[in-house]
């Protein structure tokens, strides 16, 4: 086995044993993944030699695009929903394969998974590649997924360490559990393993705590950069009940910009921070609970927070009145409801 440490002549090195039908550990921006050439028979032989795995039990394979993920599965219109909405990202969708990869790929039920990951270099690698990868965890069956290189090849007999040939150190990877399952072939989406995310209706997420919430924020303002490149500020409006989350969304999107403390800017009702980002350069956090009147609102000069290269997170924005519409005419703006289910449950509904 050959180890070597993520960098720019990586993907090259990586690539070469790819073709070669050769078995790879890889990061990815949930956990490090085992990945194999998936159109290739004899390297997903090699990898369920690995796991100790059946063939019938569904191994997921990462793509770098809706396109390629059509190649290979049926995408129905929940599941062309879902792509648009959650991917990339740390997703797994289920849907009726076109019986194209070999079959110890597919489950029994003649269904595949696949991802697109949110992470570049393994993106960058499939793009290359130009044929989908295994995205399945470094562990062996039935074990807890590894976030470093060392706690997953430690274990590991001779005998295995001699199936893998190549391992690509990334370090410690962020403690986020595997991708979230879905289900898309009925006509009811249904969840078959819950990671952090774990979606609703259309473009709607579950957050069962302040953490969820976070990576749900974090997610969303992926997605936001996606859609939207230009330098226009981006500015997140939220609403929502008092104690329904939206401080913690805020400061999920802090954590992002590397701002670990956002206190609340309820009395100072704007919270002005200098951030180190590629796109922006200062972060607005907004207080509206006590702005009623469009006087309130030009005394503290509402607007001109909103130059380019900003980003703003807008508490009680459904006190903005007229200034909603003014807004919508000079930034890209990110819509998020978050409603009380329960003490623990939160509904987070957002719109690009």
């Amino acid at each position: 086995m050959k180890t070597i440490s993520l960098n720019s002549k990586s993907q090259k090195t990586t690539l070469a044993v790819l073709k070669k039908g050769g078995l790879v550990v890889f990061p990815s921006d949930t956990v490090y993944i085992l990945a194999v050439d998936a159109t290739n028979p004899a390297a997903v032989k090699k990898l369920l030699s690995f796991k100790n795995r059946w063939t019938g039990k569904a191994i997921s394979v990462a793509v770098s695009s809706q396109k390629m993920a059509q190649t290979y599965v049926h995408l129905n219109n929940s599941a062309l929903s879902l792509y648009k909405n959650l991917l990339p990202g740390p997703f797994t969708l289920v849907s009726k394969a076109k019986n194209l990869l070999p079959s110890e790929i597919e489950a029994e039920d003649g269904t595949l998974g696949i991802r697109i990951p949110s992470y570049p270099p393994l993106l960058s690698l499939i793009k290359e590649f130009k044929k989908p990868l295994t995205a399945t965890s470094a562990n062996l069956s039935g074990r807890r997924p590894h976030y470093s290189l060392s706690a997953f090849i430690s274990p590991l007999s001779q005998k295995k360490k001699d199936l893998i040939d190549l391992a690509v150190d990334a370090g410690k990877l962020p403690q986020n559990l595997p991708s979230t399952v879905i289900d898309t072939t009925q006509k009811k989406l249904k969840v078959l393993r819950r990671g952090d995310l774990l979606t609703g209706k259309d473009q709607s997420f579950v957050s069962t705590s302040p953490l969820q919430t976070q990576k749900t924020a974090q997610f969303i303002f992926k997605k936001a950069q996606q859609t939207t490149k230009s330098t226009k500020p981006l500015v997140f409006c939220l609403t929502g009940d008092l104690g329904a989350g939206k401080t913690v969304f805020t400061k999920g999107i802090g954590k992002t910009l590397k701002l670990d403390h956002l206190p609340s800017p309820t009395f100072n009702i704007i919270n002005e921070y200098k951030v180190d980002h590629p796109l922006y350069k200062t972060f607005y956090h907004f207080d509206l609970y006590r702005l009623d009147n469009s006087y309130e609102f030009k005394e503290i000069n509402f607007l001109s927070h909103f130059k380019k290269n900003t980003i703003s997170s807008i508490e009680w924005s459904e006190n903005l009145g007229p200034y909603l519409k003014k807004l919508k005419k000079i930034a890209n703006l990110v819509t998020v409801h978050l409603e009380y289910i329960d003490q623990k449950t939160r509904k987070i509904s957002y719109s690009l």
